[in-house]
């Protein structure tokens, strides 16, 4: 086997991580990414700065390349199908993105195939501007939604006033107990590994998750039902590549698909230590035709996510070295330069074979860690 040469389309933290973890595999890494102090950039020197919108760019870039992943589902779609035309591998596989990448045709997809999803309407910006009501609903991008952006909770006509986009999509809100994502690598041939379900749970202000536990607290009967339908639906859609399936569990334990990211998730940042093998490590396999690798959990772990608070600016660790006395937590900071509300700033492990240990330290790290700017 030759040194392969991977391109990440994207240098964010789920970049920086793939880079990270593929420095251990036989392969060439290079990051194209807007940003030239992305947090990727600071571990290569092979970095090209470009668009994620401009074909001209991406093609350029792949085109040195063997396999390309990608870790936004931003990047334009018709230069990935130009360059698996040319021979490069893709992963997630081109025909996975074509569909996922926009929410309301993702919804279509998955009813269409008999998977449950809540109900849910396309709507045009003069259906958004005369919709008069049944209320509370919740109103969602089809595009480029991420961190709390592009998904509103609707309780009034009011609120709908406020709601500044030319397309969207209506959806019933559902009476939550459980949220939860379960994490899926599928190969070319069919062969699968999955994740323990996972419980997330989000910050209601900020509309992004807070924190997960690993493995979910749900019963065995439910996370038996979440495992074989994330398995169907990877077979059926026909996946190649790492996903991320993320469901609603309702109050009377009906499991309805929420959304798919084919790519490394937020949600399973937990598996680079909590796991024998990682979601990042699964999608380099991939990308180099090896073997997945096994889902064992070697510890249960609560992730907490570390949001910047405050001004924006340069970013300041307030209380890092106090943080860093709290027992069994792992600390991965994602070098961004400029601190700014609800972004995500890095991550907290907490390694703990009991649970609600691990859930007490939460506020130890709330108490002694805040990521703001200078003063």
């Amino acid at each position: 086997m030759r040194n392969t040469q991977i391109g990440i389309i994207g240098g964010g933290q789920l970049g920086m991580f793939l880079l990270e973890t593929a420095i251990e595999f036989p392969a060439h890494i290079s990051i194209f990414d807007p940003d030239p102090h992305c947090s990727a950039s600071f571990f290569t020197n092979s970095f090209t700065q470009g668009e994620f919108t401009n074909p001209d760019q991406i093609i350029a870039f792949g085109e040195s390349c063997d396999v390309i992943v990608y870790e936004t589902e931003k990047v334009h779609l018709g230069a990935l199908k130009q360059l698996e035309k040319n021979g490069k591998k893709i992963l997630a596989s081109v025909q996975s993105l074509e569909w996922i990448h926009d929410k309301g045709i993702q919804k279509e997809k998955l009813k269409s195939l008999g998977f449950p999803v809540p109900d849910f309407k396309l709507v045009s910006k003069e259906e958004i501007q005369q919709y008069n009501g049944p209320f509370p609903i919740v109103f969602k991008w089809r595009k480029d939604g991420y961190d709390g952006k592009g998904v509103h909770i609707i309780r009034s006509k009011t609120d709908l006033e406020k709601i500044k986009a030319t397309e969207g999509m209506f959806e019933e809100l559902t009476p939550i107990k459980h949220e939860i994502s379960v994490l899926i690598a599928r190969d070319n041939q069919g062969n699968v590994a999955i994740y323990p379900p996972i419980e997330m749970v989000f910050d209601q202000e900020a509309n992004l998750v807070d924190y997960l536990i690993a493995p979910a607290r749900i019963s065995s009967e439910l996370e038996k039902k979440l495992i074989k339908l994330s398995t169907e639906l990877a077979h059926k859609c026909d996946f190649e590549g790492m996903y991320a399936i993320e469901y609603f569990v309702d109050t009377s334990e009906k499991i309805l698909v929420n959304e798919i990211a084919p790519r490394p998730h937020n949600s399973g940042h937990h598996t680079l230590s909590a796991n024998v093998t990682s979601q990042y490590e699964q999608l380099i396999r991939l990308a180099l035709n090896l073997p997945l690798g096994s889902t064992e959990t070697l510890t249960p772990c609560v992730m907490v996510n570390l949001i910047g608070e405050g001004e924006p600016g340069p970013t300041q660790y307030k209380g890092i070295e106090k943080a860093f006395t709290i027992p069994n937590v792992q600390y991965m900071f994602y070098g961004k330069s400029e601190v700014r509300p609800n972004r995500k700033m890095g991550h907290a492990l907490i390694l703990e074979s009991d649970i609600n240990t691990a859930l007490n330290r939460i506020q130890d790290i709330r108490n002694s860690l805040s990521i703001i700017s200078y003063e």
